[in-house]
């Protein structure tokens, strides 16, 4: 293999780790979204019941309760497979990134097994996925390029 084939895969592993650390980051934050809505919905409604003041307390019980339908609708329409799809799209990604790991580290690999990946990425690259929101790819971004030994950034050594 030559200098071009392992510098393309290089390129190509640091690409598929920040898209699939993007996508289980897209996860992770809906996850947390959700709860962190119930939770409040929650604790405003039983302040609501524990009482303050009546009006305070009908208003408070009035947003809990609105901010528990609106979740509820909210994630029946978009947001039903939302994290479904960011998952099955990052592991395909992340399944990725591991062959070309693999491909690097073994330096027999032909230019047309080189090529063949490439072409996968640029396949799944254009194929349908959803957007990864832009705190998502902050936070996936600190995550590749912090010590920790979650992502080992072979790609940069």
């Amino acid at each position: 293999m030559d200098v071009n084939g392992l510098e393309l895969l290089k390129r190509l592993g640091e690409e598929t780790i920040y898209s699939a650390k993007g996508h289980f980051k897209a996860c992770d934050l809906r996850r947390q979204l959700i709860t962190y809505t119930i939770w409040g919905c929650a604790v405003l409604n039983i302040v609501g019941i524990i009482g303050i003041n009546s009006s305070i307390d009908k208003w408070l019980s009035a947003i809990g309760l609105f901010g528990t339908i609106t979740l509820l609708l909210w994630n029946e329409g978009e947001g039903k497979n939302y994290r479904a799809n960011h998952k099955e799209i990052a592991e395909k990604y992340l399944a990725l990134h591991k062959e070309i790991r693999e491909c690097y580290f073994l330096k027999n690999s032909s230019i047309e097994e080189i090529k063949k990946i490439s072409d996968k990425v640029i396949a799944l690259d254009k194929s349908e996925k959803p957007e990864i929101p832009s705190y998502a790819r902050k936070l996936a971004k600190k995550a590749i390029e912090s010590k920790d030994p979650e992502t080992d950034n072979w790609f940069k050594k």
